[in-house]
């Protein structure tokens, strides 16, 4: 029998460089959310081997590809507790754009050790496959706290956000694909990242889904000033809080109703912005991932 998963992507909320970490990587603090845009993965098991199949989209498949990552790490757990390993047929179905700061890879890493986890009947705890995610890629140990979450640290510490925010957004891809890695390499030359810097307080948790703060935006835009385009047109046609994801290049802005946001993509599109998509703010994980939300600020999100 078939496994089936909806991989979720995400958005960064909020985004803080603190400092350049002595291990290469960066401190970074971090409001993420979920959102109804996914990748779909069908497990099946299947002669001795790891397995990809793409039936959409192009992805590498190579060691860079963070599905074939996570199955061999889990496969590794394995031969650690003396299991027996098995092979697996995965089938991916890829809906996100890749190198778009939507996180799809890591979305799809999770997913895929969700998967196995329950298809190898390894018992894993939510918490271990986190862990083993963190190696596969920082943002992977989001996908096991959301729908809404606190990153910090290179991304490996994630801390369940006692907020939710709903509505919609509209994304917008219509620059290059960004290479994460160059984008925090270049971020030094834009901001002074010697001392740490320090994260606001600004009130309570609620007040965080009234900012709008990318530092990574210093970098992407520069080199993409059409995204600024991007950002303007899209609170013109009545998104708040317009904001590139991650280290981009998709841009969001956020929308109280799906008719409205439904029409500022019409719009878009109108506009000769192809690649353009609404999707829901979940306030519930889907199956396998993270789990509900403990309070809410839903009249004050958008």
């Amino acid at each position: 029998m078939a496994l089936i998963l909806h991989a979720p992507a995400k958005i960064n909320l909020y985004l803080r460089v603190l400092n350049k970490r002595q291990d290469g990587y960066h401190n970074i603090f971090s409001l993420m959310q979920m959102i109804g845009l996914y990748d779909t993965l069908t497990f099946q098991e299947e002669g001795a081997h790891i397995q990809l199949e793409v039936t959409q989209g192009v992805v590498p498949k190579d060691s860079s590809n963070l599905v074939l990552r996570a199955a061999r790490m889990l496969t590794k757990e394995m031969e650690r507790t003396n299991k027996v390993r098995r092979g697996v047929r995965i089938r991916l179905e890829k809906n996100i754009p890749v190198s778009a700061g939507l996180g799809g890879g890591s979305s799809d890493a999770a997913a895929t050790l969700i998967g196995l986890n329950r298809l190898w009947g390894l018992g894993l705890s939510r918490h271990h496959l986190a862990r083993i995610g963190g190696y596969v890629g920082s943002d992977v140990p989001f996908f096991f706290h959301g729908p809404i979450a606190w990153v910090s640290g290179k991304g490996d510490r994630v801390q369940k956000a006692s907020l939710s925010s709903r509505g919609f957004v509209v994304l917008v891809f219509s620059g290059d694909a960004v290479s994460t890695a160059d984008v925090f390499h270049q971020i030094g030359d834009v901001m002074d990242l010697t001392k740490s810097r320090d994260i606001p307080n600004i009130g309570g948790d609620c007040a965080w889904l009234h900012r709008a703060e990318n530092d990574l935006e210093k970098v992407t835009l520069k080199a993409q000033p059409n995204l600024v385009k991007v950002k303007t047109l899209l609170e013109s046609f009545g998104g708040v809080l317009a904001l590139m994801s991650g280290s981009g290049p998709t841009v969001f802005a956020r929308f109280e109703h799906e008719e409205q946001a439904d029409s500022a993509a019409s719009l878009m599109k109108g506009l000769g912005y192809k690649d353009v998509w609404v999707a829901k703010l979940l306030t519930r994980a889907p199956r396998g991932f993270g789990s509900g939300f403990k309070a809410d600020c839903f009249s004050d999100s958008i």
